[in-house]
């Protein structure tokens, strides 16, 4: 028969070769008796572990002796390899035949001028001679069946495919039912420390879970699978013989080609195959491909090799199969083409981005539903200057197909002299808390551009008026409406009605600076200090005052702090408070300031700036930014207004802010932190911040316009650009913010 194809593959002892013919249905048999490997040429004990025995009976022959001496060589060697033989007639008769054989022989290709020979050991023979001798060796054992021939052959002048013919006809006239051939040009290194293969198959490996049914008995198909296993595996590990070839006798892959000893496999051999099996049958059941392919690189039986491989291979095809997906979604996932979204849903195979695609879909499929009613809507809001509705059109669009054109007409209405009226007085009546000026805005507007804000306003302003009124009509200043002195205030009704005031305007200063005032009128002074300090950070004018006549006149007796009194009132009446008007007079009046000038004053406030008064720390940095009573000095004047900030003074915050926003001699501009500070200012109700982002806008730094614009947006009172240019937008904003922040009268 033809020879197979060559491969190139390990073994780890010697060239085998091997031929199989029919044999009879075989069992198991007890002991390895009936067993024989003969050797050629070769050694025994190669490849086995030390300590261990070869698994069944064996010969060794050095060379191959010719006839007449050929039946005394073997019988000595049967001899040297049964310490204990039986004997029918004559020595040379066994008692038991020998059931099968196994030979394993090495030899040594080479050519001459008669044709190609072997060696084996130092003798040169015709391939025919060689042949004929081999038979001979093997015709002196009789044994019943000849089962699988292991033959390495050195072949370093590389003339096995021409010598192949005659190799396979010399081979094929031994009757093996199996040859196993393999031909290297050197010596062959183990890859691995595996069982010899001819005492694997003594052994039965090939019949043995996973590589057989177990049954005790291994056929053609099991030898040759189990072979061929081994052999690819040394060739694709890099090592192994130039050449492996396995000629079969018969075609029969049922036909047995070894039965096998009951008796276990040498310990090594058992001990490594269990624990692959295991390592096998764990990894088919894992996700992971890199502790597979580590097996399959180094294992030496390599149990269930075909189900791992096939594992990595599809585990590696999903790799390449979502690479490729993934590549093709980066090409599409911007796509606007609903068809090529559609394609990859119909062909993808893993669809990873099946959410996305699906949802690019049907955002498409939106736009081209909403288009005819988009286009409607955006054209009954054009011709009839609808500022709402072109909002609603811009804000709101799918498809968005006049996108431009409706922010176009917004701009356009927005800056029309009628809507920029309208605005002014809408503008001027939330930040006065003017309900008549909110309810002119309502009967006069044309655009009525805000409308549902105004509304809002008035109900809430009418709200808290309604609350606050009589709260205070009982505790409130006499500038409120309240009485003067402390005494006559109705401490249980006003305590009663305030809160339920306060409670549903708990950021309302002038409501909780009122209920400061009846705390103090109760000898609470510290609760209404609290109350006072709540409302001066909210900028209720009348909490410095009450605040200052706290210090001035003490409820527990005590001396007053009249530096504390002269901050206090000071900052009151700039604010326009009568009472700290009131008592400034009386302190300037006794002299309790006497002849206060700037340096006085600076000094005052320096030394309870350094006890940790927010308001002083304000007027310390306040004099070093000015140069009042002091020299000038922004370093220091940062100093102490940071210290304000850090305390929470409202009033401090702008202050550090310009700081931030010029720099100063010891480092640059800070845009960012000036931007912070005036904005921190502005939510705290700070008027100097109102102010400095108000009527001196174009003042400021064209990048903290620019913040102060972008956090107007977030807070959805600006809607002009963000561009850093001051302007009159930007400063209604301000207001509008800082009105809803004081809600103040």
């Amino acid at each position: 028969m033809p020879p197979r194809p060559s491969l190139r593959a390990f073994i780890t002892l010697a060239f085998v070769f091997a031929l199989v013919v029919p044999a009879h249905q075989a069992r198991a048999v007890d002991g390895a008796a009936n067993t024989q490997i003969v050797f050629v040429g070769a050694a025994p004990e190669q490849g086995l572990p030390e300590a261990e025995a070869p698994p069944v009976p064996i010969i060794a022959i050095d060379g191959l002796p010719e006839a007449s001496a050929l039946r005394s060589e073997v019988f000595g060697a049967r001899l040297r390899a049964r310490p204990v033989s039986t004997f029918v007639a004559t020595p040379s008769d066994e008692a038991r035949p020998l059931d099968q054989l196994f030979l394993v022989a090495e030899a040594t290709l080479a050519s001459a001028s008669t044709g190609f020979t072997l060696a084996v050991g130092d003798e040169r023979l015709p391939m025919a001679d060689f042949v004929t001798r081999l038979g001979a060796a093997v015709d002196a054992f009789a044994p019943r069946h000849r089962r699988i021939g292991f033959v390495h052959i050195s072949d370093a002048d590389d003339q096995f495919p021409t010598a192949l013919a005659d190799l396979h006809a010399a081979m094929s006239s031994l009757n093996f039912q199996m040859i196993v051939l393999m031909v290297s040009g050197d010596p062959i290194a183990s890859c691995q420390n595996a069982q010899p293969l001819h005492y694997s198959m003594v052994n039965g490996l090939a019949d043995r879970a996973p590589f057989g049914d177990g049954n005790g008995v291994s056929s053609i198909d099991e030898a040759e699978r189990y072979l061929s296993g081994v052999l690819t595996r040394a060739h694709e590990r890099g090592c192994g013989p130039a050449y492996s070839l396995i000629l079969k006798a018969d075609d029969d892959g049922n036909a047995d080609v070894a039965t096998h000893s009951s008796a276990p496999i040498t310990a090594s051999a058992e001990r490594q195959l269990y624990q692959e099996t295991f390592e096998a049958k764990f990894l088919l059941q894992t996700e992971a491909v890199e502790p597979m392919q580590a097996f399959l690189a180094d294992c030496v039986y390599c149990p269930h090799e075909a189900g791992l491989k096939a594992r990595v291979q599809a585990k590696r095809d999903l790799a390449r199969a979502a690479a490729l997906e993934a590549d093709i979604w980066r090409q599409i996932e911007a796509d606007a083409d609903r068809q090529r979204l559609i394609i990859y849903l119909e062909n993808c195979t893993l669809c990873e981005y099946r959410d996305e695609a699906e949802a690019l879909v049907a955002e498409i499929d939106e736009k081209l539903a909403a288009v005819e009613a988009e286009r409607n809507q955006f054209f009954a809001a054009r011709d009839s200057r609808d500022l709402a509705a072109l909002r609603q059109y811009f804000e709101t669009c799918i498809a968005c197909e006049y996108l431009e054109q409706s922010e176009a007409l917004i701009a356009s209405v927005e800056q029309d002299s009628a809507y920029q009226a309208e605005r002014a007085l809408m503008v001027e009546g939330i930040a006065s808390k003017n309900t008549d000026t909110l309810q002119k805005y309502l009967r006069d507007c044309a655009i009525c551009d805000g409308e549902e804000e105004v509304r809002a306003k008035i109900a809430l302003i009418s709200k808290l008026t309604e609350l606050r009124n009589p709260c205070l009509d009982l505790a409130g200043l006499p500038q409120h409406g309240g009485p003067r002195k402390l005494e006559e205030i109705d401490q249980t009704q006003a305590r009663a009605v305030c809160q339920a005031a306060f409670k549903e305007f708990p950021d309302d200063g002038l409501l909780q600076t009122t209920l400061g005032r009846i705390a103090q009128a109760a000898g609470d002074l510290e609760t209404a200090l609290d109350a006072y300090n709540f409302g001066m950070e909210r900028d209720v004018p009348a909490a410095f005052g009450l605040a200052a006549y706290s210090y001035f006149s003490p409820a527990d007796g005590s001396a007053p702090d009249m530096a504390k009194v002269d901050a206090l009132a000071t900052a009151g009446a700039e604010k326009g408070d009568w009472l700290s008007h009131e008592i400034l007079t009386v302190v300037y009046s006794k002299g309790l300031v006497d002849g206060k000038t700037g340096e006085d004053a600076f000094e005052a406030a320096m030394t309870v700036a350094q006890d940790g008064n927010a308001l002083a720390q304000f007027f310390v940095g306040y004099y070093y930014l000015t140069g009042t009573g002091t020299d000038a000095s922004d370093t220091l004047a940062e100093e102490w207004l940071k210290k304000s900030v850090d305390q929470g003074y409202t009033h401090a915050y702008s202050f550090l802010a310009e700081l931030h926003e010029r720099g100063s001699e010891s480092r640059e501009p800070n845009p960012d932190r000036a931007a912070d500070l005036y904005w921190s200012a502005l939510q705290q109700g700070d008027p100097t911040a109102t102010d400095r982002l108000t009527t001196q806008l174009a003042d400021r730094d064209r990048e903290v316009v620019r913040l102060i614009q972008q956090r107007l947006r977030e807070a959805g009172l600006y809607r002009g650009p963000v561009d850093g240019v001051p302007g009159r937008g930007t400063a209604n904003a301000i207001r509008e913010y800082a009105d809803r922040i004081t809600g103040q009268g």
